[in-house]
């Protein structure tokens, strides 16, 4: 059977076995176009990057705990160019239909890693999330989504894009095979237990619809959880729109710093929208990071003391809304990232586990709510995942 090329790439693998039984037996997964396996060639979603690297010499250290665990590879698929979108968009390839909502953008970058998992092709997958990469199509897709601590997986033999931000990611349709995942890849076996408070930011609060609100409310009634609002931000002067700012200021000097002689030579391959990023990024002077670099250790130093000091999980909304419409401009687009990227930077820019929990049958369509926690405090999250969504269950229940 031809696989769809705007899902899966055509470089290979296109299957690895598991190497051993283990905990993820039984079980298939794909991985996003920007981890190394041995002997093939990493794309990074653009066909003059692919064309300008060699093969790798080494496998992702991820891919092979997963195979030696008894997972089974059933291929490579495809990411926004460079990993620098979340649309979920590729000119060169095309663009993944959305299971969840065909006439929608699927989320990116990591699109594919999102699309086969909602498409029932695999059972979980690996992506990466710099700027909202798994949190973005995970919300979009209708799956759980996990962004963990910075610098909690190992990245090497693997693109990066921006070091003070890049993780790896995991996708899943069920909360305990992503837990399952996420033991094999970390080598957790902490205990866990759920949140008893969660703190929804005001600013936060406004960017969610009446019904993902009373969704997230009922979820908290049903799981006993104290679902506690405030205005943290505001009070220490800050906006979302100054958080995105900040965020894309350090990303997009790391970027220029780590890609720009390859950008110098072939950015004309890349998409016009993408390309103007890089362009933006260039303006970016070394004080200017320095002073982000500066901001980013303030606001990353309020937001732990405000969850250690209260024992809190945060609550954010992991988008403004359901998945953008297929057919929206450019210029429209553009808005709605400045949006994205103001929820998703907070996570992003303290360094922090953050776990999309997705809401059924939304009349936006498919999104739902992030729990974001402390350091290496994942196992938490998925618990307080689990307790939440009971609530979820039960308004199924109820609607039969």
């Amino acid at each position: 059977m031809t696989k769809d090329s705007r899902v899966y790439c055509s470089q290979g693998p296109e299957q690895l076995p598991a190497k051993e039984r283990g905990s993820l037996s039984g079980t298939q997964f794909v991985f996003k176009d920007l981890f190394d396996v041995k002997g093939f060639k990493t794309g990074a979603g653009n066909p003059q990057w692919l064309a300008t690297h060699p093969c790798a010499p080494t496998t992702s250290s991820l891919i092979s705990k997963l195979l030696n665990n008894g997972a089974e590879c059933v291929g490579r698929v495809q990411t926004d160019e460079l990993a620098y979108s979340l649309n979920g968009q590729n000119i060169h390839y095309g663009t993944p239909v959305n299971p969840a909502a065909p006439d929608c953008i699927p989320g990116g970058s990591s699109s594919g890693s999102a699309v086969t998992v909602a498409n029932g092709e695999c059972d979980f997958s690996i992506g990466t999330d710099t700027g909202g990469s798994v949190r973005v199509p995970a919300s979009y897709c209708g799956l759980f989504g996990l962004r963990p601590t910075l610098g909690s997986l190992d990245l090497h033999a693997c693109f990066e894009l921006s070091k003070s931000f890049d993780t790896a990611g995991i996708f899943s349709r069920e909360l305990p095979l992503l837990r399952k995942v996420w033991r094999v890849l970390s080598g957790s076996k902490s205990e866990s237990r759920s949140a008893t408070h969660l703190y929804l930011d005001n600013q936060c609060a406004h960017v969610l619809s009446e019904e993902r609100l009373a969704c997230l409310k009922h979820w908290c009634k049903q799981a006993d959880i104290e679902l506690i609002c405030g205005d943290l931000l505001h009070e220490n002067g800050w906006q979302l729109s100054d958080l995105s700012l900040l965020f894309r200021t350090i990303q997009g000097f790391e970027i220029i710093q780590k890609h720009g002689l390859w950008l110098e030579q072939h950015g004309e391959s890349l998409d016009p929208t993408i390309l103007e990023r890089v362009k933006w990024s260039r303006t970016i002077s070394e004080q200017d990071y320095l002073q982000a670099l500066d901001k980013q250790a303030k606001f990353k130093e309020l937001i732990t003391y405000h969850l250690t000091e209260y024992a809190l999980v945060w609550a954010i909304p992991t988008t403004p809304s359901g998945p953008p419409a297929l057919t929206m401009s450019g210029e429209a687009l553009a808005t709605y990232r400045m949006q994205l990227m103001g929820l998703t930077s907070i996570a992003g820019l303290s360094g922090l586990p953050q776990l999309h929990l997705p809401m059924q049958g939304l009349q936006e369509g498919p999104c739902g709510i992030s729990v974001m926690s402390l350091t290496n405090r994942e196992e938490d999250l998925i618990t307080t995942g689990e307790a939440l969504i009971q609530g979820e269950k039960l308004v199924q229940g109820d609607s039969k």
